[in-house]
């Protein structure tokens, strides 16, 4: 049985793994953090690359089966990895590790837990498919940290 209204909930909540949240801000950390809107932009351009590749090499149905006719619909058909695990990840890992705080890494992790958990339970993706976003998020969030800007 589907809940319609805890689909929604999901729905809006798997939002924060795409541009409709990231980009907004990073435009505004350019305002008051180039450094971190620089350090975002680079490890979200990233973690599209690499988890696009991974897409194309390891092509996994997701649980509800997607088109697979075009080159967009074979990327947005893929299970593995979930990019909007890895997105989130990247910004929330990236975002706390520049304001260390309790309070930051909280929302940070909730934020993290609550992308990864709506993309299970929309049935876009499996367990194993946003653990893997994860990682590829934290990663390269923390890989990114070490280049210089």
């Amino acid at each position: 049985m589907i809940n319609k209204d805890l689909t929604g909930i999901f729905q809006a909540i798997s939002l924060f793994g795409t541009p409709f949240f990231y980009a907004p801000a990073v435009l505004f950390f350019l305002k008051i953090n180039q450094k971190l809107a620089i350090w975002l932009i680079f490890i979200l351009i990233s973690t599209e690359i690499i988890c696009g590749a991974i897409k194309f090499i390891y092509p996994k149905v997701r649980p509800m089966p997607m088109p697979r006719n075009t080159i967009f619909q074979k990327y947005r058909a893929g299970s593995f990895p979930s990019v909007h695990t890895a997105r989130i990840t990247a910004f929330s890992v990236a975002t706390a590790l520049s304001y260390a705080s309790a309070a930051h890494f909280l929302i940070a992790l909730l934020a993290v837990l609550s992308v990864g958990y709506s993309r299970i339970y929309l049935k876009k993706h499996y367990f194993i498919d946003v653990l893997a976003g994860f990682l590829i998020g934290a990663v390269i969030s923390v890989l990114g940290l070490n280049i210089q800007f």
